[in-house]
């Protein structure tokens, strides 16, 4: 249990998955006490989802994660589409990719061995003295106005603890869900499976993802993961055998047969599981102050690659407002938007997520095999478009986001994973900037490494020609946020003057005047929350307050 010199009752995370440890290491980030436990005796060591959206890369380089998760992935290599054996009828791109831009660090996914990635996830709580507690279950919730009581089930017996508040995290599956009354709604299809395992192989080369048959009859798919000479293994299709396969050997057969060969040998299948549909939504992702996560509060198709990146989106959206609320610094009001923010996001990542999963799971024709031009792509199964990548999610409606300039309304009121070339809008992604030069030491960095860290707000000021207390917006906010000085191009180091307390930096390539869309003569306040997204677009600085005050106590 990470206490972090409080005596104050900490939270508790039920589930040690992607989202409860992003949860844990985002509580830890902002100073708060936390307890991370999960049912299971044993960490889960199948693969599953596999792709980290440039979104989610974003997010694990704010936690200071990122360098160790490249390290155990692999790019997202093309699609080599086999006729029979290692006989190649074609090799596509399988997602498409954001435009190079100073303001995308990551324009594509990467590829992970799920259970590897939460290892590293896990190794770094554990460099901060916190580890996932396995063997104990959360059983019964008893809510009063200042805490929770917690009954928790393990092998020796139940006792009932209090926490202040409790993050659900234990899965579709998971029992806090029903305890709280919350409705699981959507549909199970029982007859839409998808076979996966984990397997090795050294027949075939690691720098294609291999695929062979005919979606809607049968399909088997060969995926290189870290550590080699893994794969994972996914097959789906009305005429897989029946029953499906048990063992390396039967998974042999069944791969021999789709791919018309026995030139490619499989071995050492391990994680042998059989997924089936069931896409659903809870009705709420909160109660009192229990508040659902990833797949405790939806579940979905595993087209698209998006469920386990909502999942980490969610944690870090609720457990920065948990933090400042906790800390005092907020008002238990900011509880509110974790719902209002999340609701529609994940209805529309479920809406494209069953197109996608229609498209793989019905019969598709022949030509299914080619490859086909982007505008062709459609209805291919396999193509993932640009919207995919998160990197449009945003939360324009929400209560307590500002526009403080005056747009004209286009397209709809609300459009979760929002629209291709529309402006930079308060509830947007932050997006990145290279080439900035420190004033005050000349070293060069980029935005995103200056408002890292998911623990605090950052007031980002472009400075333009104007002359700015830059001190007094410092000392009014000091609680709740840094300053960060943004001067442009045409400034140069002589005219970036500012005291040592804030700092700033110069835009020497005009790459972050140009993402944020800002005209270098004037001066305009923006608020990057902790979790990267655009808090507030501001032309005065009074508007800062009226940002705040929504939902932060001010001195």
């Amino acid at each position: 249990m990470a206490q972090l010199g409080t005596t104050r009752l900490p939270i508790l995370i039920a589930g040690g998955g992607p989202a409860g440890l992003i949860s844990a290491l985002t509580l830890y980030a902002n100073g708060v006490p936390f307890r991370i436990i999960d049912r299971r005796e044993t960490f889960h060591e199948g693969i599953r989802g596999t792709a980290l959206q440039p979104r989610t890369l974003e997010l694990l380089q704010s936690l200071g994660l990122l360098e160790d998760v490249k390290a155990i992935s692999t790019p997202p290599y093309k699609m080599t589409v086999h006729a029979a054996g290692h006989e190649i009828a074609s090799e596509v791109s399988w997602a498409d990719e954001a435009n190079a831009s100073p303001s995308i660090p990551h324009p594509g996914p990467i590829t992970v061995h799920q259970s590897v990635f939460e290892g590293v996830l896990r190794d770094h709580l554990k460099k901060s003295g916190v580890q996932v507690e396995l063997g104990i279950e959360l059983v019964e919730l008893r809510q009063g106005d200042e805490q929770v009581a917690a009954k928790l089930k393990t092998r020796d017996g139940e006792s009932e603890e209090s926490y202040a508040y409790v993050i659900a995290a234990d899965g579709a599956k998971g029992s806090i869900r029903s305890l709280l009354g919350i409705s699981f709604l959507g549909e199970s299809k029982e007859s839409d499976l998808m076979f996966t395992a984990n397997i090795k192989s050294t027949d075939i080369d690691r720098t294609h993802w291999h695929r062979w048959g005919v979606f809607g009859e049968k399909i088997f798919f060969l995926k290189p993961v870290v550590p080699a000479p893994m794969f994972h293994v996914q097959a789906m299709g009305a005429n897989l055998p029946d029953p499906l396969p048990q063992s390396t050997e039967e998974i042999q057969a069944m791969f021999n047969d789709i791919s018309q060969s026995e030139d490619i040998h499989l071995t050492d299948a391990t994680c042998i599981s059989v997924w089936r549909a069931n896409i659903r939504m809870a009705d709420k992702f909160r109660a009192g102050r229990v508040f659902l996560v990833g797949d405790s509060a939806h579940c979905h198709s595993p087209a698209g690659g998006q469920g386990s990146n909502t999942g980490m989106l969610d944690a870090v959206n609720i457990s920065w407002k948990l933090s400042a609320v906790f800390k005092g610094l907020a008002l238990p009001t900011l509880l509110d938007t974790y719902e209002a923010e999340r609701m529609p996001v994940v209805a529309e990542m479920l809406n494209l997520t069953q197109q996608l999963h229609h498209l793989a799971f019905s019969r598709m024709p022949s030509s299914t095999l080619e490859g086909r031009q982007t505008a062709e792509r459609s209805n291919d199964p396999m193509w993932r478009p640009k919207h995919i990548l998160q990197l449009g999610v945003n939360y324009r409606w929400s209560p307590i986001v500002l526009e403080g300039r005056e747009i004209e309304a286009t397209g709809p009121e609300k459009s979760p994973y929002g629209i291709d070339g529309a402006k930079l809008r308060a509830g947007d992604r932050a997006p990145d900037a290279t080439s900035l030069l420190d004033v005050h030491t000349g070293s060069e960095t980029t935005l995103h490494s200056l408002v890292s860290g998911a623990n605090i707000h950052t007031i980002l000021i472009f400075a333009g020609l104007a002359s700015i207390d830059f001190d007094g917006v410092q000392s009014r906010y000091s609680n709740v946020a840094r300053v960060l000085a943004l001067f442009p191009s045409s400034v140069g180091h002589q005219g970036a003057v500012l005291d040592r307390n804030v700092r700033g930096v110069l835009d020497s390539a005009s790459t972050a005047y140009t993402a944020y869309e800002v005209d270098e003569r004037e001066c305009t306040y923006l608020v990057i929350r902790p979790d990267g997204f655009i808090g507030a677009f501001c032309t005065q600085p009074e508007q800062i307050q009226s940002y705040f005050s929504e939902f932060i106590r001010l001195p």
